[in-house]
């Protein structure tokens, strides 16, 4: 090889290895007081914590991740042991951090990181804020007891500056948004807080709220993107909806659960990540449910009209919902077919009666087993009014199966294939827990899928009655 090729060839890798350097990024932790030999790098991911990397800690006593440029941005979880740990934003830049476990927050040093140095001066302030908060409270509960007057200028100033104290939290935030305009830590630190109810009806006075509940009910999500998908690697969207789903599904309805999809998925709407996200985490939240219909709903709108997903998914959820329709009221249920205790076959359709309660348990399911005296109780209750029982175990085991039978002296039809709960019985009933409950009429047509023994016992009245 000639020389000038070899210094040419040589000159290239420099340059190559240089340009790969200078895009190489670092994780450097010092954690005084901290003995252990390695530490473990997680990633967010809405209710998740999925691990990444493990490292072992240096002879300094660093801790140092390499090549974190590999992560998307968003909040990541550094371990040092099962209850030790501290959340760092991973954003394309360099992190040094220095900190000891007496105090990880209160002691923390960002040596490099604009991201985790603002993340960490708002933990401080907000730490700072919810002590003086708690030592101005206590000074407000002595007052009240030693004047027994909850408006007491001495307390109403006192409450003045708790708000004042609040306000720096905000103001915070508000400031580091307008002056870094384009890091994550400003958004997320936004994305966190509770829209403000007082300034909306400043600068909307012509159209006001009644009160600060039915302006969340709006606005809960103002200060939160849904077209940045680096939310997706925060717990932000997890906890919102979450948060939002337990208040304003309350009392719980189908209605208001289907009104609360539609709201979430619109704004998801504004980037496909962000959609598949949302619609994945509200089937997490009612697929195992009572709410068969918000089910029904969701894939209806948000799987089979997709356009992003694979045939065989569309197919997939096509069929689940198809399942859940045709074992809704005003269908005929389908015919069940199974041998007894004593191994003679009964058939469901060939036993007549004018209503028939059929009820999937388990003799391994607590609930079904809480539940069990009373539905003996009805079943007692109606049955010389023309009432039927049939008991489908979702067991494996005849003697504990037989045994459960004879601990509560279960005189109505008892069922099983012993399958457990790989018996095809499961999918054909789309049953997603115990106990199942169906009730129909004399024609086999289902009537309810009672949530609770009053349902049970009002369908019953008006079947027996007719």
């Amino acid at each position: 090889m000639k020389l000038q090729q070899y210094i040419l060839i040589l000159l290239i890798s420099l340059l190559s290895y240089t340009a790969y350097g200078q895009h190489e990024h670092y994780l450097y932790y010092q954690l005084h007081g901290f003995t252990g030999k390695r530490s473990i790098l997680f990633a967010i991911e809405g209710s998740k914590s999925i691990p990444l990397d493990t490292v072992g800690r240096q002879s300094t006593g660093a801790i140092v991740f390499h090549n974190i440029e590999k992560y998307p941005t968003g909040m990541y979880r550094v371990y040092f042991n099962d209850s030790l740990y501290t959340e760092v934003i991973i954003n394309n830049e360099n992190i040094v951090l220095e900190s000891s476990i007496t105090d990880i927050i209160k002691n923390m040093q960002v040596q490099r990181s604009t991201e985790n140095a603002l993340l960490f001066d708002y933990w401080k302030l907000a730490i700072a804020t919810k002590d003086s908060i708690s030592r101005l409270s206590y000074e407000i509960d002595k007052i009240e007891k030693k004047t027994y007057n909850s408006n007491h200028p001495k307390i109403l100033a006192l409450k003045k500056r708790i708000k004042e104290i609040n306000n720096n939290l905000k103001t915070y935030v508000n400031t580091i948004e307008k002056e870094y305009p384009r890091l994550f830590a400003p958004k997320l630190l936004h994305a966190y807080m509770y829209p403000d109810y007082t300034a909306y009806q400043k600068a909307h006075p012509h159209h006001p709220y009644p009160n600060e509940e039915a302006f969340f009910k709006d606005h809960y999500f103002d200060n939160i993107d849904f077209s940045d998908s680096r939310f997706l690697h925060t717990k932000v969207l997890f906890v919102t909806i979450s948060d939002y789903i337990k208040h304003f599904g309350n009392p719980a309805s189908t209605k208001r659960y289907n009104a609360i999809i539609d709201k979430i998925m619109t704004l998801a709407s504004a980037n496909d990540k962000v959609y598949q996200y949302c619609r994945n985490l509200f089937m997490t939240t009612f697929d195992n449910s009572i709410w068969e219909n918000v089910v029904v709903h969701l894939i209806d709108k948000y799987y089979i009209n997709y356009a992003g997903d694979l045939p065989q998914i569309k197919a997939y959820y096509a069929q689940v919902s198809a399942l859940i329709k045709s074992l809704q009221a005003g269908k005929e249920m389908p015919n069940i077919v199974l041998s007894d205790t004593s191994g003679n076959v009964q058939n469901m359709k060939e036993i007549t009666a004018k209503a028939k309660i059929i009820i999937f348990y388990s003799s391994d399911c607590s609930h079904c087993t809480e539940a069990m005296p009373a539905l003996i109780d009805i079943y007692n209750m109606y049955k010389a009014q023309g009432l039927e029982a049939f008991a489908i175990a979702l067991d494996d085991d005849a003697k504990k199966w037989k045994d459960e039978i004879k601990k509560f002296n279960l005189n109505w039809i008892n069922l099983s294939d012993l399958k457990g709960l790989s018996s095809p019985l499961v999918q054909t009933f789309n049953i997603k827990s115990t106990p199942s409950i169906f009730i129909l009429n004399k024609d086999n047509i289902i009537m309810a899928k009672p949530d609770d023994m009053n349902e049970i016992q009002a369908t019953l009245v008006q079947l027996l009655n007719q």
